[in-house]
């Protein structure tokens, strides 16, 4: 056999280990599944599976690493970049008199959600109560990172004559949104999609830059003229 063939034949291999413990997440449960099963099922002997991966924890992380590379290489640089938005945005997303880097961030986002509808069958596997809470951390892990680089551009936009007290630590904040981000890219997977990337971008943006309760469309402080009115007899 050529080194060739023999490449092809290990990543052929490769992708039936991937694609059968996805199988069997959906259907037992990640912790229910064996070394045994994915041998069984691809038709593979114990041996060549671990010529492979050492355990099925291995396989989930090769899988997530995988699923990392393609996310950023389907978004390009270019919407990577777009993503600084966050700590600077002018106007609400949907706004057509928004400012061009707002319009550029909307289309990042919009990027991002495109990528999970794409390869939905993976992420709803693997992040649903079925899946892998090894790889959800991880998920939640490198939304964080990505968060934490980004957010470090805000420190220009911090006001410094603020109360430190009243300032949310770096950390709080970073987890607070890569645990929101995870949480709601989970529901949306296991609601089939229900609404498209767009509007999910849309409504994301407005949660990040504005808080999920103005969000909502809620006035949560009263203007000049309606706290004037609520002390009126």
């Amino acid at each position: 056999m050529t080194h060739e063939a023999s490449d092809v034949r290990v990543r052929r291999t490769d992708m039936l280990l991937r694609k059968t413990l996805l199988d069997l997440i959906a259907e037992k449960g990640f912790d229910a599944v064996t070394v045994n099963d994915i041998a069984r099922r691809a038709m593979v002997n114990r041996s060549t599976f671990y010529r492979h991966y050492p355990d099925k924890y291995a396989l989930v992380s090769s899988i997530f690493e995988e699923a990392a590379d393609r996310l950023i290489n389907e978004l390009g640089q270019a919407n990577l970049k777009a993503f600084d938005w966050t700590v600077n945005v002018l106007g609400t997303p949907d706004d057509q008199s928004a400012s061009p880097e707002t319009q550029q961030s909307l289309a990042a986002w919009t990027a991002f959600f495109e990528h999970f509808a794409r390869h939905a069958t993976l992420y709803q596997t693997m992040l649903s109560k079925q899946g892998s809470s090894w790889f959800a951390v991880q998920m939640r892990d490198c939304v964080a990172s990505v968060l934490r680089r980004r957010l470090q551009l805000a420190e220009r936009l911090r006001p410094k004559n603020r109360e430190q007290s009243s300032v949310l630590p770096e950390d709080v904040a970073v987890m607070s949104l890569a645990n929101w981000l995870v949480g709601i890219l989970t529901w949306w997977l296991e609601d089939g999609v229900s609404y498209p990337p767009e509007q999910m971008a849309m409504w994301s943006l407005r949660c990040i830059a504005q808080g999920y309760v103005a969000a909502l469309g809620i006035n949560v402080l009263p203007t000049r003229n309606e706290h004037e009115s609520m002390r009126t007899p």
